[in-house]
C-alpha cells in the first residue's frame, strides 16, 4: 500500500541546452517580457527578499503541501547545477518552506536561484548563501516536514503554469518566466527589443525621440477643449 505522504518524482527532466539561451544571459526582465509579447511576468507578489536578485536558468518544479517541504528536500537529489528551483504550494502563506539551511544545501547541489509561491525565513543567512531567493512574503513560522508533494512536473505559481526545464528569468522587477519550447521565439523576440530600446537610447541622447515612436504619435487623435 502507497502511503498518503508519497512523492511523486519524474525519473529524468529534460533540460535546454545552455547554448540554446546564451543570449538570453542577463536580460532584463522588463526587455525580455515585451520581446515575449508583453507576457511570462510573475504574480508580483512574489519579489525577491534577497540582495541579489539577478538570474536565469532552468526550472526544476516542486509541488509541496502547504506548509511543507519534504518534497523539497527530497528533491535535492534532482538538482543539476544551473537549476533554479521552483516550489509551488498554492500560495499558501502559513508557514515558511524555504530557510537559511534550505537555500545552503540547493546552492552546494549547484542551483542559483529558487523561486518560492510561499513565505521564506533567516533572511541574514540567506544573504550570506548569496544566491537569489524570491518568496511570497517572509515569515519566522518553520515548515512541516510530512508530504507529500511531487518532483519535476508542472506547477502553478499564481496565474503562470511553470514546466520542468522552462527558463525563469529574475532582477529587481520580478520573475519571467520562457516556456522551453518558445525559446527560439523569445531569443528572437529579445533580440528585436534590445535593437528597439538601443536606437531609442540614441534618439534620446540626441535630444530626440526614435522615428518608430514618433510614428505612435503622430498616430494620436485630439479632442482639443478649451479652458472655460
Amino acid at each position: 500500500m502507497i502511503s498518503d505522504s508519497r512523492i511523486r518524482a519524474r525519473r529524468t527532466i529534460s533540460r535546454p541546452t545552455k547554448d540554446a539561451w546564451a543570449s538570453l544571459a542577463g536580460a532584463a526582465t522588463s526587455s525580455l517580457s515585451d520581446g515575449i509579447g508583453r507576457t511570462g511576468s510573475f504574480d508580483p507578489g512574489i519579489r525577491p527578499v534577497t540582495v541579489k536578485t539577478q538570474f536565469c536558468g532552468p526550472a526544476l518544479t516542486v509541488r509541496c503541501r502547504a506548509g511543507d517541504n519534504a518534497a523539497a528536500l527530497a528533491a535535492l537529489r534532482w538538482i543539476e547545477p544551473g537549476d533554479v528551483v521552483v516550489l509551488g504550494n498554492g500560495g499558501a502563506t502559513s508557514g515558511a518552506l524555504v530557510g537559511g539551511n534550505y537555500i545552503a544545501m540547493i546552492r552546494a547541489r549547484g542551483a542559483v536561484a529558487l523561486v518560492c509561491d510561499g513565505p521564506a525565513r533567516d533572511l541574514d543567512e540567506l544573504d550570506e548563501v548569496g544566491i537569489p531567493v524570491f518568496s511570497r512574503g517572509v515569515t519566522p513560522a518553520g515548515p512541516f516536514k510530512t508530504g507529500p508533494g511531487s518532483i519535476g512536473f508542472p506547477v502553478a505559481i499564481g496565474p503562470i503554469s511553470v514546466a520542468s526545464g522552462d527558463l525563469i528569468f529574475g532582477d529587481r522587477d520580478g520573475l519571467v518566466h520562457v516556456r522551453q519550447e518558445d525559446l527560439v521565439a523569445a531569443v528572437d523576440g529579445y533580440a528585436a527589443v534590445r535593437a528597439r530600446e538601443d536606437q531609442m537610447a540614441r534618439a534620446i541622447a540626441g535630444g530626440g525621440i526614435p522615428q518608430w515612436l514618433q510614428e505612435k504619435l503622430d498616430a494620436i487623435e485630439f479632442e482639443l477643449v478649451d479652458e472655460p
